[in-house]
């Protein structure tokens, strides 16, 4: 089967959206935004979103290419590292964004806002962007 395009740019879209307004963040200092409510839920729910959609196109390409599904989100990229598909580091650190989002979506109370604010400050959002890029090659 081939990889469904309008699939695949519609995730594209999610992603870039939630990287815009994930990004904004970048201005605000640690104790603002944790103290900030409303902050932190446009946070929690952004990078929900944007992880949502990474793990979306990796069971998409993980059935249409490798005609396999993971048992579970995180072991998904490592499905695609495995077959080639994408850098094994950027994988590794996928699979960790996608436990992540496990924990805001099920355990949201055992959240340490820092560690959000980390992931939302640091390089973890080039990853996403990363994993666009591979998608992308793949396509060609």
């Amino acid at each position: 089967m081939k990889i469904d395009q309008e699939k695949v740019y519609s995730k594209f879209r999610d992603i870039d959206e939630s990287l815009e307004r994930l990004r904004a963040f970048k201005e605000v200092p640690l104790d603002t935004f944790v103290s900030d409510q409303d902050g932190k839920d446009i946070a929690s729910f952004r990078l929900i979103v944007a992880t949502e959609a990474a793990i979306d196109l990796c069971l998409h390409i993980s059935t249409r290419i490798l005609r396999k599904v993971p048992e579970e989100y995180a072991a998904c990229f490592r499905m695609l590292a495995d077959a080639g598909l994408v850098d094994p580091r950027l994988a590794s650190r996928l699979s960790n964004m996608a436990r992540f989002r496990n924990l805001l979506v099920h355990r949201y109370w055992e959240i340490d806002y820092r560690k959000l604010y980390g992931i939302i400050t640091g390089p973890e959002l080039g990853d996403l962007e990363e994993f666009v890029a591979s998608v992308v090659k793949l396509m060609e």
